[in-house]
C-alpha cells in the first residue's frame, strides 16, 4: 500500500502499442517502475489484447515486480450503454440518421468506461495524488492536456523519452516481443473498414458479440449503427472502396494506448 499522502507514480494502460513501449521501458530499466499500474477491462476489449496481456506484458512486468491490476469497469461503474442525467444517452460515438442525414454522436465511453474507473480503483486503493502515466507518443502532441498543478495530473513517458509510435513498435521488437495488437473495444464505431473485416475474419466472438450490440442498440434508438454507412453490421459493406464518411478510424485518443 502506498505511504500516505505521497505523490503515486500511477501507470493506467490502454493495452495497445503505446502502452507495451511503457512496458518495454520499464523492464529494460530505461524508466523507473510506476508505483501502481492499471489495466481497465471495458468488458468489450477485443480478445487479441488479453491474449498479449496474458502471454507477453504480465510476466515481463512480473519478471521486475510489476503488476499490471486488471480492474473490471463494472466493479467501479454503474452506468453501461447509457448514462448522463436522464440515464438516457448513448455513451458511444455511434452514427445516427436521426436528422435526417449520417452524423455522430459524442463519445462518453471512454470517461465512463476508462479513466472514471481508473481514479475510483485508485481511491479505493487510499490514493490521494497521483501522476498519471498515459501512452501518448510525440507524434500524438495534440493529445497532452496540460496540468493544473492538482492533485491528478497526467504523465507522459513516451514524451519524455522523445519516442514516436514507429520507435516504440521499434522498441517492442528489440525486446523482442512479438507486435502488440491494437487496443480497442469490439464494438468500437471508430473501427476503420480493415479493422471491421479483422473482427468478422478472424475474431468470431468478438464480431458475433459486435453484430449482436449493432442490433441491441436499435431497439432503444433505431437511428443509431456502429457502422458508418448507418447499415446493420452484419450487412454493411466493409470493402476498402466503399467510400464510407468519418472513415478515418480512432484519432481522439480518449482510450489511452
Amino acid at each position: 500500500m502506498p505511504k500516505e499522502n505521497p505523490r503515486i507514480q500511477l501507470w493506467s494502460s490502454g493495452g495497445g502499442v503505446q502502452s507495451a513501449a511503457i512496458a518495454a521501458l520499464i523492464v529494460s530499466g530505461r524508466i523507473a517502475p510506476p508505483d501502481m499500474a492499471i489495466i481497465v477491462d471495458t468488458e468489450r476489449e477485443q480478445s487479441t489484447t488479453w491474449e498479449y496481456m496474458d502471454q507477453v506484458i504480465h510476466p515481463a512486468l512480473a519478471g521486475v515486480g510489476v503488476t499490471l491490476h486488471r480492474v473490471q469497469k463494472s466493479e467501479f461503474e454503474k452506468c453501461d450503454l447509457y448514462g448522463g442525467a436522464s440515464g438516457e444517452t448513448l455513451l458511444m460515438p455511434v452514427f445516427t440518421t436521426y436528422r435526417g442525414e449520417i452524423g455522430k454522436l459524442s463519445n462518453y465511453c471512454s470517461s465512463y468506461w476508462k479513466r472514471e474507473v481508473v481514479k475510483r480503483w485508485a481511491n479505493s486503493q487510499g490514493v490521494k495524488a497521483v501522476d498519471n502515466w498515459l501512452g501518448i507518443s510525440i507524434d500524438e502532441l495534440q493529445r497532452v492536456t496540460k496540468g493544473r498543478g492538482g492533485k491528478w495530473q497526467n504523465r507522459y513517458p513516451l514524451i519524455e523519452q522523445r519516442m514516436n509510435r514507429g520507435d516504440c513498435i521499434a522498441l517492442v521488437k528489440r525486446m523482442g516481443w512479438p507486435p502488440a495488437p491494437r487496443s480497442s473495444c469490439w464494438s468500437c464505431p471508430n473501427h476503420t473498414q480493415e479493422e471491421w473485416r479483422d473482427i468478422r475474419d478472424n475474431k468470431p466472438d468478438d464480431w458475433r458479440q459486435a453484430v449482436a450490440m449493432d442490433q441491441e442498440i436499435r431497439k432503444r434508438d433505431p437511428h443509431a449503427f456502429l457502422h458508418s454507412d448507418c447499415a446493420p453490421l452484419d450487412q454493411a459493406d466493409l470493402d476498402d472502396s466503399n467510400g464510407v464518411l468519418f472513415g478515418h478510424g480512432c484519432v481522439s485518443g480518449h482510450c489511452f494506448t
